[in-house]
């Protein structure tokens, strides 16, 4: 996969498709791209991946390939009520825990006097993107710039790389489910969209926090400078709090409405959908704690990569479980940054009871699917071709006797509808 040029589209209206892999629900969005190059989100549909699926690598290709196509079904009738044909192909979003980053230097040699033009990017891009990793893909290429020292050309690149079997478990599952791959997309890096060039510049961290994994992103002087994911996310929470005696959805529920990761309580509550009384101090304690232990492996990761402390534009949180309560004091303690902010993405137009955080990455995908992803319509079938000149006819008047035959004098039954034919 190689890093598309967004908005690189003809002047006709185009509808695009994306399907996003995450970590507990397949989610797809289909989108018209318009004569000015906006992209228009026409619908969005999702579906668990529960038993498929296991930290964004496909564990059943069957199961997995029934709801792609299920999910793309649902797609595919939405669209049709909006002008637009089916389906046939969609952009695939890829994460997976063995997702990460890798610096890498291709040079080429410079004729003397020459400059660094386009052609030469493109062969220090296409360098990085050949070269052989065993066990891995290369999923998607950071261009950082290039620098010359006497006749050499140095790129600077950020290659993200993940173990084949990521791209490969996915494909096969789309093959079986008969929906081509329009291209292959690193979520993570598309993510880095919705920060400010001023962030960029100044430093920061990008945390998409979802329900198993938890993707990492270091920005500095407007370049990438590190990326991975951790196996790591928000269900975690949910089951340990399922551990006190409750169904996982009734888990669930508690600790969107009532948990605070930075501030245990001794109070008690009672809510309407459970027949128990809750300690929220206890629910406290147990989101508190599991949350500590993904902002500590954050923490160790900004460190292993060199860049304690010197992210003065912030950490910036999106996914599903950016918004849990308290989170954001608790990060702002653990990173020591008061730069914290909750953010989706504003690049694509869609409604805004959609604009929230865990539609992020699937929102940021689409603004790189440049091309149709509509099956062709069906030719209209051709009119039957004319084999002889029309005949003339002429009506016989109601209530005239029928003429006889010229030849034979037996009278016609069809009088003069055929009297010309034998003169």
């Amino acid at each position: 996969m190689t890093e598309v040029p967004p908005n690189t589209l003809s002047s006709m209206k185009i509808l695009t498709a994306a399907i996003q892999f995450g970590s507990s629900r397949i989610c797809a969005a289909a989108a018209k791209i318009n004569e000015n190059g906006s992209y228009e989100v026409i619908a969005i549909e999702s579906v668990a991946t529960s038993g498929c699926l296991q930290y964004g690598c496909v564990t059943n290709i069957d199961e997995t390939a029934q709801r792609i196509k299920s999910l793309m079904q649902k797609l595919s009738n939405r669209v049709m009520g909006n002008g637009f044909g089916a389906l046939q192909s969609a952009y695939v979003g890829l994460c997976g825990i063995s997702m990460h980053s890798m610096e890498y230097q291709p040079t080429v040699m410079l004729p003397e006097g020459q400059k660094v033009t386009d052609d030469i990017v493109l062969q220090l891009q296409q360098k990085s993107r050949e070269i052989s990793i065993q066990d891995y893909d290369i999923l998607g290429l950071k261009d950082n710039g290039c620098t010359v020292e006497g006749e050499t050309a140095q790129g600077h690149h950020q290659l993200i790389l993940a173990n084949h079997r990521l791209k490969q478990g996915i494909l096969q599952a789309m093959e079986r489910a008969h929906i081509q791959a329009a291209g292959f997309l690193a979520t993570p890096l598309l993510l880095g969209d919705i920060l400010t060039t001023e962030e960029k510049q100044q430093g920061c961290l990008l945390l998409d926090l979802g329900a198993k994994l938890t993707s990492i992103s270091i920005y500095k002087e407007g370049k990438l400078r590190f990326l991975t994911v951790l196996p790591l996310g928000c269900d975690s929470v949910t089951y340990d709090i399922a551990s006190l005696g409750m169904r996982v959805d009734e888990a669930e529920d508690l600790k969107r409405t009532w948990s605070d990761a930075s501030n245990p309580s001794v109070d008690k509550i009672q809510t309407p959908s459970l027949p128990m009384e809750v300690n929220v101090k206890e629910l406290n304690i147990i989101t508190m704690s599991r949350y500590e232990e993904i902002a500590s492996n954050i923490q160790h990761q900004v460190e292993k990569a060199g860049y304690s402390k010197l992210l003065d534009g912030g950490c910036i949180l999106t996914g599903g479980g950016s918004v849990q309560k308290g989170l954001t004091t608790l990060l702002s303690r653990r990173l020591e940054t008061s730069r914290i902010s909750t953010r989706s993405c504003n690049t694509i137009r869609y409604a805004n009871s959609e604009r929230k955080p865990h539609l992020a990455s699937l929102m940021s995908m689409l603004n790189y699917c440049t091309v149709s992803c509509e099956a062709p319509k069906k030719a209209e079938p051709a009119p039957p071709k004319v084999t002889s000149e029309p005949q003339t006819v002429t009506a016989v008047p109601v209530g005239a006797r029928p003429a006889k035959s010229k030849k034979t004098g037996i009278r016609d039954f069809f009088g003069d509808l055929f009297s010309g034919l034998d003169e």
